[in-house]
């Protein structure tokens, strides 16, 4: 959990929000625009979040360059924007989810 923790921390730093569920190893994100990133990485993806399951042999050198990647992306593309009012995206930045949440500033790319 102590690498979910990492991966958490990460992405947050690169003004990306996720989500962290206590006692979890699985942590939720908003969904790249870039379906080869998602494909790539193996995310699992619901509509606009998509999710890390960090299995106990992914190193902080692959989280490292799996958030790179995830910049290298967001820069490109920009950011998914919530597809409805109460999808899921919108939820994940929602306080009632639980779990450890870092609010990072949120600036969704406008289509």
């Amino acid at each position: 959990m102590e690498t979910a923790a990492y991966l958490r921390d990460k992405i947050t730093d690169a003004g990306l929000s996720c989500r962290l569920n206590d006692l979890s190893c699985t942590v939720v994100l908003e969904r790249p625009m870039d379906d080869k990133l998602v494909k790539r990485w193996q995310l699992a993806c619901e509509e606009d979040i998509a999710h890390v399951v960090v299995m106990p042999n992914v190193t902080r050198q692959k989280i490292d360059k799996f958030v790179e990647e995830l910049v290298e992306c967001k820069n490109k593309y920009g950011r998914m924007a919530p597809k409805r009012e109460d999808s899921p995206l919108v939820k994940l930045t929602c306080t009632s989810w639980g779990g450890t949440f870092v609010d990072p500033v949120i600036n969704f790319k406008s289509e």
